[in-house]
């Protein structure tokens, strides 16, 4: 008797804590929950007229975004130009949908719909003067 009551204290305990775990909202999959963001690496560029492969000196590169709404791209070890910067530093957030990825560079702000967004994988598009252009990054390990 004390084994059938214990098994079911178990399955009460187990499918309680189960149904209590919160989905992810896009901005913590985006950037995680704690001090040190998470980091994307490019995988793919696509544009209106196919898929780049990208080069090197960009697929090295990584974009962390951390939890308070700014984020950080370095330039990884390989550069396209060697007068680029080493890092950029700026900030982002999303709109109330959680659809839209605003990014500040500088002066400016790009604006990005996002594709997807899962613990592995962030796509975004944005029209550019040459066109949309897809970008399809990974989690960097």
């Amino acid at each position: 008797m004390a084994f059938l009551r214990l098994t079911l204290l178990s399955l009460i305990i187990i499918s309680c804590s189960e149904s209590s775990i919160r989905p992810e909202s896009r901005s913590e999959l985006l950037a995680g929950t704690d001090r040190f963001g998470k980091t994307w690496q490019i995988q793919e560029i696509e544009v209106e007229l196919g898929t780049l492969v990208p080069k090197t000196c960009l697929t090295d590169n990584f974009i962390t975004y951390y939890p308070d709404g700014t984020y950080e791209i370095n330039e990884g070890a390989t550069k396209c130009n060697p007068d680029d910067f080493p890092g950029l530093i700026g900030a982002w957030n999303l709109d109330r949908s959680q659809n839209r990825l605003f990014v500040a560079i500088g002066d400016s702000t790009q604006a990005w719909d996002i594709d997807e967004t899962t613990r592995n994988t962030h796509q975004i598009t944005s029209l550019f003067r040459e066109g949309y252009r897809t970008y399809s990054f990974i989690l960097s390990k």
